[in-house]
């Protein structure tokens, strides 16, 4: 058996923040509109996650989950969220069995302590070795303690038939505003094996404590970055992102030459027995169906890969003129997803919109999108964008505010709130994930601008960027 042990000042967490935590979850977990028929969302329903016995979250309710070969069922021995509660699942897929066991026990509206404990289960052959279990615990109120603990309220243990870890988290006597905390690790073989993972821990004892020290040492300084930052900004219901990028500056000569050279690009393009005259290479097919290339009335049928891979796409030609309006409307077959895009002129370009409304991963998405170019070189807002589903919205803007040396200086900023009973896990997500959501829009809105500033030609021809633009598309 082999013993850890590593010493580390943490920034201390906020135990009433915790404890909003936890009741946002209970809120929302309680508030989850899932009945006998499914998980309701607006007018549609998930059939996928079903109440078949009991009353939503009553003491014996029981729930059934299945997709892609996964079943999951749920039981509620017992509901207080004020006092103890229980949560017992059960996951089956290929063979494999995962039992989980939540234990909840509140004081009131503080969390008390939480324990989960479960187990795997494998499939055949070598079923005995394909197991193992854990168990882990949070008791709250000895780690806040003023005094320290002289115990370990956090712990986690896993057993395997042929090895075991248990990893036990104490906080000691605090110093510099900071928690001091002691992690203390212990691991090693079991049964027939004990012996032979001795003797490996000790050979292996350098190598393996050098790993610890990373990942712990890793951890620490992440928890040290984020949390005094998530500690200031508290739970939020709505959850707001801003950046700002710097974008290579385009004339608005150059985007009317390109969006009409673009246009009459488009209605260059080659059909033979109407069929789209394209790479061979390229996995998609286009092929009209009504009228003559991209006129009013005009329809395709786009195929993005094979029939039983990608359903195809249906565009219907509504308007088409260089000098006025264009719009372009796109539909799935059954019409479960609709979209549209139109352009208030090809010669003078002064507002695009998109639109998308239907299902998305069995979710009712809508969706709108506008651009101001008139507005944009005047060192204004260029785009703003909303997405609603039946539980949330999210809304996005770009703005020019300040431009020099051939360069645009642009504000990116997005909101994401939530409805009914989900505006309680987008304000535990703004706890939880708020630090990496933030980093992820940013390195998101640093992408498209490294593309941005890529793609932007200095003084190259608009045509030549339209050609390449719709060679692109075609892959030629």
């Amino acid at each position: 058996m082999a013993r850890y042990r590593k010493h580390a000042e943490v920034e201390p967490f906020p135990r009433e923040l915790l404890d909003q935590v936890v009741r946002a979850l209970l809120d929302a977990v309680e508030e989850a509109p899932v009945t006998e028929r499914g998980f309701e969302f607006g007018d549609e329903v998930i059939g996928d996650v079903r109440l078949v016995e009991g009353r939503h979250l009553a003491a014996g309710a029981r729930y059934r989950g299945e997709g892609e070969g996964l079943v999951i069922e749920a039981h509620v021995p017992a509901w207080n969220r004020a006092g103890e509660s229980r949560i017992e699942v059960t996951g089956v897929s290929g063979g494999h069995t995962v039992d989980l066991r939540l234990d909840l026990r509140m004081s009131g509206r503080r969390l008390h302590s939480v324990r989960v404990t479960g187990g795997y289960r494998g499939p055949k052959p070598f079923r005995g070795l394909r197991r193992a279990r854990w168990e882990g615990e949070l008791r709250v109120d000895e780690w806040w303690s003023s005094h320290g603990s002289k115990t370990s309220p956090l712990s986690l243990r896993v057993v395997h038939p042929f090895a075991f870890a248990d990893l036990r988290v104490a906080r000691r006597k605090d110093g510099n505003g900071r928690w001091s905390v002691q992690t203390t690790a212990r691991f090693g073989g079991r049964s027939l094996l004990r012996p032979l993972a001795a003797v490996g821990l000790a050979v292996k004892r350098k190598h393996i404590r050098r790993i610890l020290d990373e990942g712990i040492g890793r951890a620490v300084s992440g928890w040290n970055a984020e949390v005094p930052g998530v500690a200031k900004r508290g739970m939020r219901e709505r959850l707001d992102f801003e950046h700002r990028v710097t974008l290579k500056a385009v004339s608005r000569e150059w985007v009317e030459e390109y969006a009409g050279a673009l246009h009459q690009g488009i209605e260059k393009l080659d059909f033979e027995s109407r069929e789209l005259v394209k790479s061979p290479e390229s996995a998609y097919s286009v092929r009209l169906l009504k009228g003559k290339h991209i006129g009013p009335g005009t329809r395709y049928r786009i195929a993005l890969g094979p029939d039983d891979e990608v359903e195809p796409l249906d565009v219907n030609v509504a308007a088409w003129d260089f000098g006025g309006p264009n719009r372009i409307e796109v539909s799935s077959p059954d019409d479960v997803q609709t979209g549209w895009a139109e352009i208030d002129s090809a010669r003078e370009p002064r507002v695009v919109r998109a639109g998308f409304a239907g299902l998305f991963e069995d979710m009712p998405v809508t969706a709108t999108a506008e651009a101001d170019l008139g507005r944009w070189w005047s060192a204004g807002s260029l785009l703003s964008g909303s997405a609603e589903i039946p539980v949330g919205a999210a809304a996005l803007a770009v703005e020019r505010v300040a431009d020099a040396d051939g360069e645009w200086t642009v504000d990116v900023s997005a909101t994401i709130e939530g409805r009914a009973w989900a505006r309680h896990l987008i304000a535990v997500a703004g706890v939880l994930s708020g630090p990496a959501m933030t980093r992820s829009f940013r390195e998101s809105a640093d992408a498209f601008a490294e593309k941005w500033n890529r793609a932007v030609p200095g003084t190259g021809p608009a045509e030549v960027a339209a050609d390449s633009t719709i060679r692109a598309v075609l892959g030629h």
